[in-house]
């Protein structure tokens, strides 16, 4: 059984660790369909919500939409095969050069065809730092069933920099609605 020093020590640790985010990357791959009549053609997009302290959406950074307009958002563009051998699609995030009216931001994933994710085979992503590329959130899509939208992560600004969590569920319904209306998609 740890101490409670070393507890105090992990935690100050991961604080200070979760401090250092800079630079992240939300990653997302999934497989091209095997080529059986039953399988189809998968689209998913990754996206990044950023929202002000009272958690109202400021922007959707999205395939069609590719950066904030700071530029410190910069989504690297659709993907609609999972043809790629790592991410199909990114999503680059500059901490640093956020505006200071965005306090989180939330990495979200969807089917933009509407499979949900466990018909759509590897379908993978990760939320890495991009320098060390330490990975701090990995959820395997494809044990999502039934589920087409999910919050991956979601980051903090504080008084010593961001946080991340590791998000455990289905998107809230409010913003599943707010992505929705910005994507242009009023279908759940």
């Amino acid at each position: 059984m740890p101490s409670r020093l070393q507890a105090e020590s992990r935690s100050a640790e991961q604080k200070e660790a979760k401090a250092e985010l800079r630079e992240v990357v939300l990653g997302l791959h999934w497989d091209p369909p095997n080529g059986t009549a039953a399988s189809r053609l998968a689209d998913l997009d990754a996206l990044c919500v950023l929202c002000d302290s009272r958690d109202r959406v400021l922007e959707v950074i999205h395939p069609a939409h590719p950066r904030d307009a700071a530029g410190s958002v910069i989504h690297t563009g659709d993907s609609r095969t999972g043809a790629s051998s790592w991410d199909d699609e990114r999503v680059f995030v500059f901490l640093d050069a956020l505006p200071q009216a965005v306090s989180t931001l939330a990495f979200v994933v969807a089917s933009a065809a509407g499979q949900s994710f466990d018909e759509v085979p590897g379908a993978l992503c990760h939320v890495s730092d991009r320098l060390s590329e330490t990975e701090w959130v990995r959820i395997d899509l494809t044990s999502l069933v039934g589920q087409t939208i999910h919050i991956v992560a979601t980051l903090r600004r504080g008084i010593t920099g961001w946080t991340i969590t590791k998000n455990e569920h289905a998107v809230e319904a409010e913003l599943l609605d707010e992505v929705q209306r910005l994507l242009g998609n009023p279908k759940r």
